[in-house]
């Protein structure tokens, strides 16, 4: 009989749920009740048991450790995982004081792996909370991933876990944790901080980078990329333009209003709607002739699912592939880890549909294929 392996499992309630409504994040209270009046829904959840799925196989010989409530305990309800709860939530809502209490109870008892749902703030209360005492990968389910010490999706996060399940042994290795000032991010301003580092398994195929930040735009060449989308724009078709300064490159050609950290929708030359909500969006996208211009994620590749969860699965679902077109300048894609583009827009199937090889185009009419898992 294999031995039991015991797991940790933290999930962050409200995380994500400002990224469909455009807020950005989910930091705060205030922010919170925004996203509710928004029409905001928990997803963390979800995405949480996506990766639990790929533990069911080795039911017999796992164990969880988790929090009350929807922090934990009831997903493995669900799953018919056996779990035991160390940590019971004060109230009903939960906070960054409930999620570090938690971890604190779960590295206390020693896990193999200690597996949590949310975002960037998610990871820092969890840094906070043990540094270094335990092994930890993040299950991406944020609005801000920027972080090192998150899975590329769900189903990597599960696939590691199952790994260990297996009996498999691996060692870890020291991942950054960063996240962004929420209040500087809504008005424009990047303004990132490194809190720490946390111990992650060496798994690089299943694990996304830490963002990169402070490259050069590369002026020239960014320019030349405008110019070339300029003269390409159909008459009489909306596009959707995604959050960043690459993407955004075509707004500031045009001379029109942006949202530089927001999805736009532009059409004939002249703004159309700015930082549009998901719900705006798939009014825009549910007739199938819209088109998305987006940039990858300097040094992740991510084209959807971080920080741009606007690009929903039923909006990607409507697009289609091959009405996405994707712009990057040369150094951005020389940043990202073996020049592989990836989508996480919380739809395993959608996120197939969409996967294959993009013509990047990087210069005026200069394209580069690039893949995308």
């Amino acid at each position: 009989m294999a031995s039991l392996k015991t797991f940790g499992l933290i999930v962050n309630p409200i995380a994500g749920m400002g990224g469909k409504v455009a807020l950005k994040g989910t930091d705060g209270a205030a922010t919170l009740s925004a996203a509710r009046a928004r029409g905001a829904r928990p997803e963390s959840g979800i995405k949480a048991e996506r990766a639990l799925n790929m533990l069911l196989p080795f039911r017999e010989n796992v164990q969880v450790l988790t929090a009350s409530g929807d922090m934990g305990q009831s997903l493995c309800e669900k799953l018919g995982i056996p779990f035991r709860v160390v940590y019971c939530a004060e109230g009903e809502e939960t906070s960054p004081s409930d999620t570090m209490a938690a971890a604190r109870a779960i590295a206390d008892q020693g896990v193999e792996l200690l597996l949590f749902a949310g975002g960037d703030g998610t990871a820092r209360n969890i840094c906070e909370a043990v540094g270094e005492r335990v092994s930890v990968l993040g299950i991406p389910a944020g609005v801000k991933i920027q972080s090192a010490v998150f899975a590329l999706n769900p189903e990597a996060a599960g696939t590691v876990a199952a790994t260990l399940a297996r009996g498999i042994p691996m060692s870890s290795s020291r991942r950054e944790v960063v996240d962004l000032d929420e209040d500087a991010y809504r008005t424009g301003h990047v303004s990132a901080t490194l809190y720490g580092a946390m111990l992650v398994p060496d798994q690089p195929e299943q694990l996304q980078s830490m963002k990169q930040s402070g490259f050069s735009t590369e002026a020239d060449q960014m320019a030349a990329i405008a110019g070339y989308l300029q003269e390409h724009l159909e008459p009489g078709v909306t596009y959707a333009i995604g959050s960043g300064s690459s993407a955004k490159c075509i707004s500031q050609r045009l001379g029109i209003p942006y949202e530089l950290l927001g999805v736009d929708v532009i059409g004939d030359g002249k703004l159309i709607a700015r930082d549009v909500t998901e719900e705006q969006l798939w009014q825009y996208a549910k007739d199938g002739t819209m088109r998305i211009i987006v940039s990858p994620i300097g040094g992740q590749g991510f084209l959807f699912g971080r920080g741009n969860h606007q690009f929903s699965a039923r909006v990607l679902r409507a697009v289609g592939k091959e009405r996405i077109m994707v712009i990057s300048p040369e150094s951005k894609i020389l940043s990202i880890q073996n020049h592989t583009l990836h989508i996480d827009c919380g739809d395993p199937e959608v996120n197939k549909s969409l996967q294959g090889f993009y013509s990047v185009l990087c210069g005026y009419g200069y394209f580069l294929s690039l893949p995308c898992r």
